[in-house]
Parts: C-alpha cells; structure tokens; sequence
C-alpha cells in the first residue's frame, strides 16, 4: 500500500540525496508572493523597522549562539562576569523579535556539513509540502514594500489613528455625558468605538514589544502574532506562489461588508435623515469606513494564520509519526511549533475577551431600542420617520451580524485552541498504537504544558451580563434618532449626532 503524500514528503528530508535548502535554484520553482498580502499588510501598518526574512534557528542553536555573542562582549570589554541564565529567555524574542544585525548571514546555522546540520533548524525553512526552502526578501517579493522607514511609517499611522479613534470618541462622550436620557446612544457609540478601536491597539502593542525586546516585553507574548516576521513564516506553510490566498471568499467577504455598510449609512443621511450634511458627518463615514475596513482585513489575517497552523500540524504530526524514537529532534520540533501556536492562542483569548462584551451590548442596546421605540407616538403615526428609523435599526443589526458572522468565520468557532485539542488527541492515539509508547508519552506530557487557563474569558463573561442587565434599566430615552420634527423640543446636536 502506497505511503500518504505527508509521510513522502517527511521521508524526503531524512533521505540522503534530498535537495539542500541551501541549493534551491532561483527559477520558477520560488515565484513571489501574491502583491495583494504585502498590500493587506501596508494597509493594516504592520510592515517591520528592520529585516524581516531574518535568521532561522531552532531555540538550542539560537540560545547557544546568543550566549556566545555575549561572552564575546565581555571578553571584548574586559569583564569576567558570565552570560545572562537562559533561564530568564523568551523564546518569541529570540525568534522574531531579536535585532538581526547583531546575527550571522541569514544561512549561518545551516551552513554546515550534512552530518552535522541540525534538522530542528531545517524544519523553520519548511514549504506547504514539508520540504526546507530558504529564502529571502526579493524571493517572496517584500523588498519592495518594507522599504527604509516603513518602521517608523507604520508608528507614526498608528498614532494618527489612535488620535482620529480618540476625537471620535471624545465627541460623544462630551455631548452625552451625564445625560441620563442619552446613556443608549452613548452606550451605542462607545461600543462602536471599542469595537473599531480594537486592531489599532494590539497593532500598538506590537510595535512596542518589537522595539523593546526585553523586560516587560515578554508580558505581551501574544503580540508577537502581529509582528511580519511572524505572519511571514506563516505564509510559507500555505503554498502562495502556486495557490495564492487561502479563503479568497472570506477575503472579499471583509472587504465588501465595509463597504457595504458605510454604503447603507449614506444612503440613509441622504434620503430618510432630516438632518444637515455638515463635514464631521463626511469626516465620521470616510474614517469610519477605513477602519472597518481595517478590521475586516484584520479579521482575514486571523483566518490566514488559522489556516496556516492547520497545514503546519499536519505537517508536524507526520513528520513525528516518521522520525518515532529520535526524541530530540522531534521535541524541538514540537517546541517550535507549539510556541508559536500558544502564541496566537493567546492573541485569539484576548481578542475574544473585546470583541464578546462589545458584541452583547451591541445586541442589547439594539435590541431594547427596537422594543422602546415601538411605542413612541411620532413613529407610530409618521410613515416616513417610522421608516427612518426603521432603516437605523437596520443599520445597527447589520453591523453586529456581519460583524459577528465574519469573526466566527475567521476564528473556527469561539475559540482557537480546538487545533491543539486535535493535535494532542492523534498524539495520544499514536501512544497507544505506537513502536514506542515512552517517546509519545513525553510528547503529549509537553503538549499538555501549554494547557494554561486565563481568566480573561470569565471577565469578558462578567462584563457581558451587566451589559444585560443595563439592557432592563433602561428608561425616558431618546430613540429617534435623524428625525428632527419627531421632537422639536430637543436640540438638534442630541437628534443628529
């Protein structure tokens, strides 16, 4: 019976006459990327300060050569003081965050003879089909968009961004503040704000764990999943240059919502509302329609890395089921692959525990409107304000949807950790069925180390039901909202804004 295509592959790497990585020729066989990923990345300001193909190690050899160069310091400088204890390392620092200046040529750790090349560190090169390819910035066509600056470029964005997010949050919370017949509407665009906020954040967070390195850096392990170092090895598991984008649908999908929903807000200002034009409206649907733009692409980005780490498993689980036995290797191997995914996991949490609360009050805030406003007396007896804001209403509801539909899509489910759940499940299996029971056992023993619980998803669970709650003590609200003659007693900055 023929062998799966997985285990060739993985036969491939051990065999004597397989290709070095070092020796891939330049032609056809290593095309560039898709442009639409660089331009997904410049979009979002995620591109990097420095190199962003960097040297690839396996955490012994990265340790080994970090302690090294800091032994060579202090010889140069004339101290006896030893290295730093490595137990005091990170290893995502080490991976992506490391300056790659203070490294050797980006080959270094494999150029080497055949016997003595370390196989842990092949395995960070590995294609789609397990097979180490090296390359580097021109091969995947990045040179041309992480241009000199593009580090600072990206801050200075985000930082725009963040003042833009924090005037649109500082006018409502102005005009309605201590107002308690507008705590809805306030409720409702806070949520909003939070909601958009949320990419422009972590994204900020990144950078700051990039530029520091050190110290408190490793507290945001889970930043790491945005920094393009990352996401580019994450790309090399995904054949681009032959299949593109994985999830082009879903792709599209976030896009055209944005669009779609900005689209609907002004048909609305155009032809139901009774409010003027004035240019913080403009100001307010052109940026709003960037940043929701921004995070249907952040959406997608979290699909690709999903996706990304399902082909690697696969990858992994049968490269460990056709090297059973040779435990250090295939431990290293493990450790690079589950550090990166604890990584994201721990990204998917955190960005769960945001967007759940903004995702209930959306619905509650929503949904108390609808039953309130159904009695008022002006939309009951006026056709054209009952369709108003029976078109606001809508408006509202398809933003939380979508905006809910597509997290889901991009995330599998509520939670990211079902892929390790699944890894650790075939690795528990091969325990039992394999040659060797006590290599399996200490695999599935690391494996279970990294089932670390949080206590974000109970916050987030907490916050969600006083959201609820909130939703019942609502009362004597403005609801009508674009319709001037419904209440010519209040101001019109309350009705319009």
């Amino acid at each position: 019976m023929e062998s799966s295509p997985l285990l060739r592959c993985h036969a491939s790497i051990r065999s004597p006459t397989h290709r070095d990585p070092l020796e891939v020729p330049d032609t056809h066989e290593r095309r560039r990327w898709p442009h639409i990923f660089w331009f997904i990345l410049k979009f979002l300001n995620l591109y990097y300060h420095d190199r962003v193909v960097m040297t690839r190690k396996c955490h012994i050899c990265r340790v080994k050569d970090y302690l090294e160069r800091k032994r060579r310091l202090a010889m140069t400088r004339g101290t006896t003081r030893s290295p730093p204890s490595t137990k005091t390392m990170d290893y995502l620092i080490l991976a992506y965050e490391e300056d790659d200046k203070a490294t050797d040529d980006i080959t270094s750790c494999n150029s080497i003879s055949e016997q003595g090349r370390c196989e842990v560190c092949d395995f960070l090169w590995w294609n789609s089909e397990g097979v180490p390819e090296v390359y580097d910035e021109k091969d995947i066509g990045v040179a041309r968009w992480n241009h000199r600056g593009s580090g600072v470029l990206s801050v200075l964005l985000l930082i725009l961004a963040a003042s833009v997010l924090c005037y649109s949050g500082m006018v409502p919370l102005i005009r309605y503040w201590a107002k308690p017949y507008q705590t809805l509407h306030l409720m409702l665009k806070s949520t909003l704000i939070i909601f958009i906020s949320t990419f422009p954040l972590l994204s900020f967070c990144s950078k700051i764990r990039s530029f520091s390195r050190s110290g408190h850096a490793s507290k945001y392990s889970w930043a790491t999943v945005l920094n393009v170092r990352y996401l580019i090895v994450r790309g090399q598991f995904l054949n681009l240059p032959q299949k593109g984008l994985p999830g082009t649908w879903l792709l599209v999908l976030c896009v055209g919502y944005a669009l779609i929903i900005q689209g609907y807000q002004v048909a609305i200002f155009l032809y139901v509302s009774e409010c003027d034009i004035t240019p913080y409206t403009i100001a307010s649907t052109i940026t709003g329609m960037i940043f929701f733009e921004m995070w249907g692409l952040f959406t997608y980005l979290v699909f690709f890395i999903r996706t990304s780490f399902q082909s690697q498993l696969d990858l992994v689980l049968a490269y460990l089921k056709e090297n059973e036995g040779e435990e250090r290797k295939c431990r290293g191997v493990l450790f690079a692959t589950t550090a990166d995914l604890l990584c994201f996991e721990q990204f998917c949490e955190l960005l769960s525990a945001i967007f759940f609360p903004c995702l209930v009050l959306a619905v509650v805030t929503n949904a108390t409107r609808d039953y309130l406003i159904s009695g008022v007396d002006c939309v009951i007896k006026d056709p054209r304000i009952r369709d108003a804001q029976r078109n606001i209403s809508w408006l509202g509801w398809t933003e939380t949807a979508s905006t809910a539909v597509i997290y889901f899509l991009a995330l599998g489910g509520f939670q990211a950790n079902y892929m390790r759940d699944q890894f650790l499940i075939n690795l528990i299996h091969w325990k039992t069925e394999g040659k060797f029971p006590r290599f399996w056992r200490r695999l599935t023993k690391d494996m279970k180390h990294l089932e670390s619980g949080s206590g974000i998803i109970f916050a987030s669970f907490v916050f969600s039901v006083i959201g609820i709650y909130g939703g019942f003590e609502f009362h004597d609200q403005i609801l009508v909202y674009l319709s001037i003659s419904c209440s010519p007693n209040i101001t019109t900055s309350d009705m319009c804004i």
